[in-house]
């Protein structure tokens, strides 16, 4: 059977290159560090497994034959990547391709969870309690290549609390899914060097 990598248009092709790659290895997490402080929230809420982001129908051509397939983005907590799965009309899954470098916007729980790492750490909990202060999560995605906490494998999140209904921004922070912790609680844009990377979907 031939084989046809199909290109998803547009700004999603840019950020899904269907010529999806795997090292020998294969992708994994960036290693632990045990220095971050951990947020004083439930362990058992931390992000883990395969984490479903979309699912959506596409079309291929596939030996002169458009066949209609289902195909599934998430993000694999395991292994640090983000992921796509292709199935057939009867939910069969026929491949599973990794997707070095690409990213996805924020599933609810991933929000809510980047939220509660931010309400419960140490520096951050009495300015997120206060009153008339929101949280924004998400939007960007935060890599930085040889940054000591976003970097390969990493899920870096910005999350901002701000006042005035989320228009004055008081602290900006990242928040790696990824680790369960805040890599930084007091992030400045300005003193580093960053490359934030769109995430599906954000606005």
């Amino acid at each position: 059977m031939n084989r046809i990598f199909h290109c998803l248009p547009g700004v999603l092709a840019s950020l899904l290159c269907a010529c999806a790659t795997t090292s020998p290895q294969g992708p994994r997490p960036a290693a632990d560090a045990p220095e971050l402080v951990a947020s004083k929230v439930d362990a058992g809420g931390r992000m883990r497994g395969i984490v479903i982001n979309r699912r959506y129908g596409d079309f291929f051509m596939i030996d002169g034959k458009e066949v209609h397939r289902e195909i599934e983005l998430a993000w694999d907590y395991e292994r640090g990547t983000a992921i796509r799965r292709t199935y057939d009309l009867s939910g069969a899954l026929l491949t599973t391709e990794d997707l070095p470098g690409a990213e996805m916007r924020l599933t609810p729980l991933e929000d809510e969870r980047v939220k509660d790492l931010v309400r419960g750490y140490p520096t951050l909990e009495g300015v997120a309690s206060e009153p008339g202060v929101v949280i924004w999560a998400g939007g960007f995605v935060m890599r930085i290549p040889g940054d000591r906490y976003c970097d390969k494998g990493t899920r870096c999140i910005y999350a901002t609390l701000s006042t005035d209904g989320g228009f004055t921004p008081i602290v900006r922070a990242i928040v790696d899914l990824q680790r369960d912790r805040v890599v930084y609680p007091d992030f400045d844009p300005g003193t580093r060097s960053k490359t934030a990377t769109p995430s599906m979907g954000s606005k």
